[in-house]
């Protein structure tokens, strides 16, 4: 008795791509357990009392500040997708972008990035027409601009911004702050270049991409650095106002924090940023500042985390309940 050697490929290809994703989930598990001893370790003097007298501190001017950036930064959010439609020439009604957009970044920021946003959006834009090429160029373009964002808003930051840095972490940066920080701006700088100057495809292995032209290029840095900024303001202006400002917490120590942050739940694919973000934005802030701190994440989870999730849930069904199959064409030229 033979075994057909095609058959074998694919059952053998079946085990490994198994075995791949058991041990993803495996790290993912064992990196939010090490992130869960690390902060328990970090909160293990924590007065919790003075966690809640911060939060009472917190005034609702504030509060509603923090809500109204949470807003305009959703409604920026939908930047990235429309970038990545035109990337790809297709027409899609705005409305349905912007839709699209919101409930896949509100799930991202819940569920992760790949069972989150990614699964959101294969979902709706399959619905809406596009092929599984389209959409994977699609999450492509968009995972370039989060990070072209962050490296100019990261350059920025350690160049000419009074970034406040722990001692302990400056001196495992290897290099000076401001060194990174041009290194980030060239890396930006080059892909400018290149997206001026390499305008035929580019061929790697057996894929071909296109760089975006240059007016789409520098609509990806201005929505991922204004995604990043709104989002770091939400958690800046939920610390006590006593502790911001020049001589406290400044926003750029807030801003720098919460990129680095967003580098570590990106690497770590933990779902929701659970622990790292606060192990992240803890270390990177005063130690005597711990507990105002911890009170402005916690509220931050709530108003930039859950709220958001809220609504995008009950938009989402909406969209699956009333939006017919719709055909994406090409966009003319």
């Amino acid at each position: 008795m033979s075994i057909d050697p095609a058959l074998e490929k694919t059952q053998g290809s079946r085990v490994v791509k198994h075995i791949g994703e058991s041990a993803r989930y495996t790290v993912v598990v064992v990196i939010m357990l090490v992130a869960f001893y690390l902060l328990k370790e970090k909160l293990s003097d924590i007065k919790w009392g003075s966690v809640l007298d911060a939060m009472y501190k917190i005034s609702w001017v504030s509060l509603l500040a923090a809500v109204g950036i949470t807003a305009s930064n959703f409604l920026l959010l939908t930047g990235y997708d429309m970038i990545a439609v035109r990337y790809l020439r297709k027409q899609v009604p705005v409305r349905r972008v912007m839709a699209g957009a919101v409930v896949g970044y509100a799930m991202s920021n819940v569920f992760g990035w790949t069972v989150g946003g990614t699964a959101v959006r294969y979902r709706l834009y399959s619905k809406w027409g596009f092929s599984l090429v389209e959409i994977v160029a699609f999450i492509s373009i968009i995972s370039m601009t989060f990070w072209l964002g962050m490296f100019l808003l990261a350059g920025i930051a350690f160049v000419a911004l009074p970034v406040q840095l722990p001692e302990n972490l400056a001196s495992k940066l290897i290099l000076e702050p401001a060194t990174w920080g041009w290194i980030f701006l060239c890396v930006v700088l080059l892909y400018l270049l290149a997206s001026i100057f390499i305008r035929k495809p580019v061929h790697w292995n057996e894929y071909r991409f296109a760089l975006p032209p240059f007016n789409l290029s520098a609509m990806q840095l201005v929505v991922s650095a204004g995604d990043f900024v709104l989002a770091s303001a939400v958690l800046y202006f939920l610390i006590p106002s006593d502790l911001r400002g020049p001589d406290a917490i400044h926003l750029s120590t807030v801003l720098v924090a919460y990129l680095a942050a967003m580098i570590g739940v990106v690497v770590t694919h933990m779902p929701g940023g659970i622990g790292v973000l606060e192990l992240i934005v803890l270390e990177m802030t005063p130690p005597s500042t711990k507990e105002p701190v911890l009170a402005a994440l916690l509220l931050y989870r709530v108003i930039y985390y859950l709220i958001p999730a809220f609504f995008a849930t009950l938009l989402w069904l909406y969209i699956e309940w009333t939006t017919p199959k719709y055909k994406a064409g090409p966009k003319p030229t």
